[in-house]
């Protein structure tokens, strides 16, 4: 489920280079200087685990970079986790690894609670700061699993459904697809079976009447809220003459029919904004007055600093969506 809206963040981050405040324009996938923070293989992240994060276009063979990354859930970009940096390579790639549990330890807020971004900086030889690059994650460790009955006589069924794994707070619903646009993520709903909100410990249940749907073959999908996560009924629920019953697809290795079955979250979109975002801040082409020692890159010293940072004026952060 592909949905988005507008991010509006109330100011930029600051960072300190060298001791110098420098303001720095918030989110970008790919700034318009040329740095990229490659968008995560899935957005969707154990927030125990370490993501590794990659891009391009730090510094060159004559002219080195070094890349910071850290991780924030600030949308006025005000707090950052203790950054990684590492060197870039001499074609201006790098890789970067973040420990997303020590790093939402140190930010201190749940990690359901969003947005979340992996941001990054480089900076080359020469002191100059490339824009601020982010993307988009989901902190979510835990996996969905369902179950459905569909009880009652002819006219008066109900569906029975329970489901776990799901974000605490968050509302799941429950819908009928027709079969023919189950492979859709974005498919139009035939009708709503019900709706509720997750408990603390990320388990819904729900009982529903049977809506009123034309005799047809459909699927049922439990999606939560926050970012579309659920799944589809293995079965096939078919309709005949205003009577529901379960029709095994001719797929299915399992044979149970009452088995919802998690959907790929890989390509897994936020709810809480489009993934990646730039606006147009100058910064100074130095961090300070000084010239760097030429050292090379592992002279370089960048900071996106977790604590200590100064909030610059409001910008609007112009958002856009990747296919």
């Amino acid at each position: 489920m592909r949905l988005g809206r507008s991010l509006t963040i109330a100011g930029a981050a600051a960072l300190v280079v060298a001791g110098t405040a420098v303001s720095t324009p918030a989110l970008a996938y790919t700034t318009e200087d040329g740095f990229t923070l490659d968008a995560p293989s899935s957005r969707v992240v154990d927030p125990a685990s370490s993501l590794t994060v990659t891009g391009s276009g730090c510094g060159n063979a004559e002219n080195p970079g070094q890349v910071s990354v850290a991780l924030t859930n600030d949308e006025n970009g005000s707090a950052f986790s203790t950054p990684v940096t590492v060197d870039a390579q001499a074609d201006g790639t790098w890789t970067a690894t973040l420990d997303l549990s020590k790093a939402i330890a140190e930010l201190g807020t749940d990690p359901n609670t969003d947005p979340w971004y992996i941001a990054a900086q480089c900076m080359d030889y020469s002191g100059s700061l490339s824009d601020t690059a982010g993307e988009q994650i989901i902190p979510d460790g835990t996996s969905f699993s369902g179950e459905y009955v569909i009880t009652g006589e002819a006219g008066a069924q109900s569906f029975e459904i329970t489901a776990s794994g799901l974000t605490p707070g968050e509302t799941a619903t429950a819908v009928l697809i027709n079969q023919a646009d189950a492979e859709s993520a974005d498919a139009t709903p035939a009708a709503t079976i019900g709706s509720g909100s997750v408990d603390s410990d990320g388990n819904f249940t729900g009982t529903f009447p049977a809506p009123s749907v034309p005799d047809g073959t459909y699927v049922l999908r439990l999606t939560g809220d926050r970012y579309g996560e659920g799944g589809d009924s293995t079965a096939l629920i078919t309709v005949s003459g205003g009577v529901y019953s379960l029709t095994a697809r001719s797929d299915d290795s399992n044979g149970d029919d009452n088995v919802i079955t998690q959907n790929d979250d890989a390509n897994a979109q936020p709810v809480a904004g489009d993934t990646a975002a730039t606006v147009a801040v100058t910064a100074p082409a130095k961090a300070s007055g000084q010239e760097l020692a030429k050292t090379g890159a592992n002279g370089l010293a960048l900071s996106i600093l977790a604590a200590g940072l100064v909030t610059c004026g409001a910008v609007l952060l112009h958002t856009r969506r990747h296919a």
